[in-house]
Formats: structure tokens, sequence, C-alpha cells
């Protein structure tokens, strides 16, 4: 089951990549797989989880922009 939510997951990101722009839907990515594979505790659970996600979304985006110079998908419905 969650194989198979995991791949779910994966697929929603692959298709809202185009529409929404790659940091939005990575970070809605790395928010939703962890939170669906084992839902988080508390507070410090949740902002463990956001702390985690930011710092990947911006990480991955500052590497492959600023250090690669591979252009990442920006969103048609936001530009961003």
């Amino acid at each position: 089951g969650l194989v198979t939510l995991a791949f779910g997951i994966f697929a929603a990101y692959v298709v809202a990549l185009p529409w929404v722009g790659f940091r939005i839907a990575t970070l809605a990515f790395l928010v939703a797989l962890p939170t669906a594979l084992e839902t988080p505790r508390g507070l410090r659970g949740w902002v463990i989880v956001a702390i985690v996600a930011l710092l990947g979304t911006a990480g991955t985006y500052y590497v492959f922009e600023h250090y690669l110079h591979v252009l990442l998908p920006r969103g048609r419905w936001t530009d961003f």
C-alpha cells in the first residue's frame, strides 16, 4: 500500500512540475511524501518536516540553477 501511495505522490509531482514550477512542486512533494509514509507527531514533527522540505527545495534549486547552470521548470500558472 505504501509503495503505491509513494508512486502516486511521485506521479502527482511529475504532473505538477510544468504547471506550478520546480520550487512549489518540490516543496509540496517533500512535505507530502514523508507525511504520507509516517504522519509527524506533534508540532516538533511538523516543524522538522517543514525545515527539511524548505532546505531540500532551496538546496536543490541553488545547486542546479546557480552551480550546475541547469534550468529547472518554471510554472505555467505561477512563472515561479
